[in-house]
């Protein structure tokens, strides 16, 4: 079995740190695993040009560039950073703009920041027509206004905590949902009724790494091998196999990435 890691940062520093053999030590463990492909993904202009560093060196790797909400306050000319973002976007193993979008959760960056940034990506999605990866943390209204403002915009909500109304809506507007580990954790009922609606076609996998470890290993540094056990929940929720979430995560991520 091999899944597809639609969304990991194995540039952060915690892989550097903590993992035996680094970032690269804790990508081969994976690849040689249960892991087909994995999309690093970028918050900021340095380390989505480090993203597309890992793509370079691995074949299965794929990389996105973008400006995280949280990390817009890093700068002052977002006209400068649009235009470094497209310089980007040329390489041939950069796959989306991301991550993007909104984060309600802390308050060091003002929303108004986060909003222009968020808009100013679209806009770049739109003009040179690729999927984004939208962050979405206590700020559904106003990220699904947003995606309607640009109808000709899809591509993925990550680590998706909204509700199944609101899946079955984006679904409908041609978006893909993805689901990380809080879809196995307890008390998590949101994550597991909106997976139980969104279509075959159109539903993702991915970890967050090292963020969001799932059931048994939460505490631990997140990583794509365990996200044997995200797939293993949703075949549950879903009442399939996991040989079925293999193989629908997977060719959905190839679809919406446009990877051959």
């Amino acid at each position: 079995m091999k899944l597809f890691d639609t969304h990991a940062h194995y540039d952060d520093v915690r892989f550097i740190n903590e993992y035996e053999g680094g970032t690269d030590g804790a990508i081969r463990d994976c690849l040689n695993d249960c892991v087909g492909n994995i999309v690093n993904i970028g918050t900021n202009l340095d380390n989505s040009k480090r993203s597309i560093e890992l793509a370079e060196k691995y074949g299965e790797v794929y990389a996105s560039v973008g400006i995280h909400p949280s990390d817009a306050i890093l700068y002052d000319d977002v006209d400068f950073v649009i235009c470094e973002l497209e310089k980007l976007l040329k390489h041939p193993k950069v796959v989306a703009i991301g991550e993007i979008g909104l984060d309600y959760h802390w308050d060091d960056v003002p929303r108004e920041t986060q909003m222009l940034y968020f808009r100013k990506q679209m806009e770049l999605a739109s003009k040179l027509d690729v999927p984004v990866i939208i962050h979405d943390r206590e700020a559904h209204g106003d990220c699904l206004d947003v995606v309607k403002d640009f109808p000709n915009v899809k591509g993925i909500f990550h680590s998706f905590s909204g509700s199944p109304e609101m899946a079955t809506e984006l679904v409908k507007m041609g978006w893909y949902i993805s689901f990380s580990g809080p879809v196995t954790y307890k008390n998590a009922k949101q994550p597991k009724e909106a997976c139980k609606v969104v279509p075959s076609d159109r539903i993702l996998i991915e970890t967050d790494a090292p963020y969001l470890p799932p059931v048994p290993h939460r505490g631990e540094l997140n990583r794509s091998t365990y996200m044997y056990f995200t797939a293993l929940q949703l075949a549950t929720e879903r009442g399939v196999t996991i040989e079925e979430i293999e193989k629908i995560t997977t060719e959905n991520a190839k679809r919406v990435f446009r990877i051959e």
